[in-house]
């Protein structure tokens, strides 16, 4: 792609985005990609739900939204980047890995962007129309070879766990080469009363992350914290784990 038409398109998106994958007509089937290093690509299927066709582009980036495309520098060619989906039609993304060096020993994070862009309405020909562009976003975890899906599920059930910095927060640590995401945190205060986060977070390897329990303070709860953890497919999975000091 030139770098005229490229910067055309990047000024284009910035000023018409719309970020929400509720309202779109293209869908992306699955909620995240894992993309082990010993493929030589991996597929991702688009639908398209709506009465209409759509035009849509499709890109991976590395985590700046902010970032025009013209700039973006990723370790992968996806294809095509542009393709008209017709009314309950689908469309197959490949993404090939291009092989450039990533982290042999840890996952590595990505992000697909799917862009839904709605053709005109012919009945409004010669009129002034408001075109809204959706755009959709998922994560990509890049697996090397050395770790597994096995391997992530231990991950993340074995999250350890300490109060926080404040009375209503926990820390969970995150020791291992995987991501873990964490959709929700509770723990039982010994007055019966549960405490739980309004949202979740995802913790990179070997890092951590605080979480804010909502109900009351954390002194006076039980050595248990139950969490749920997103795994591969996307499915929530429940764990209970100690509470260490």
């Amino acid at each position: 792609m030139k770098h005229t038409t490229r910067n055309v398109i990047a000024a284009l998106l910035s000023a018409c985005f719309f970020s929400s994958s509720a309202l779109a007509s293209i869908t992306i089937t699955g909620t995240r990609v894992i993309y082990p290093a010993a493929e030589k690509e991996i597929t991702v299927r688009l639908n398209n739900r709506a009465d209409r066709p759509s035009l849509v582009q499709a890109w991976i980036d590395n985590g700046d939204v902010s970032q025009t495309l013209d700039k973006i520098d990723v370790p992968f060619i996806l294809l095509p980047p542009f393709c008209r989906i017709e009314a309950h039609k689908g469309q197959t993304l490949r993404m090939v890995y291009n092989g450039n060096k990533l982290h042999a020993t840890q996952e590595s994070l990505f992000w697909l962007n799917v862009l839904d862009i709605p053709p005109k309405d012919k009945k409004l020909a010669g009129k002034n129309q408001l075109q809204m562009a959706m755009r959709s976003r998922i994560k990509i975890f890049f697996r090397p070879a050395s770790l597994s899906e096995e391997g992530a599920k231990q991950a993340a059930v074995s999250l350890i766990w300490r109060k926080g910095s404040k009375s209503d927060r926990l820390t969970a640590i995150n020791p291992s080469p995987y991501f873990v995401n964490v959709s929700r945190v509770s723990a039982d205060a010994r007055s019966g009363r549960q405490l739980a986060t309004q949202r979740g977070e995802m913790l990179a390897p070997g890092t951590s992350k605080e979480f804010t329990l909502h109900g009351g303070s954390l002194t006076h709860i039980k050595p248990v914290i139950h969490y749920q953890y997103l795994d591969d497919y996307g499915a929530a999975r429940s764990v209970d784990s100690q509470l260490t000091q």
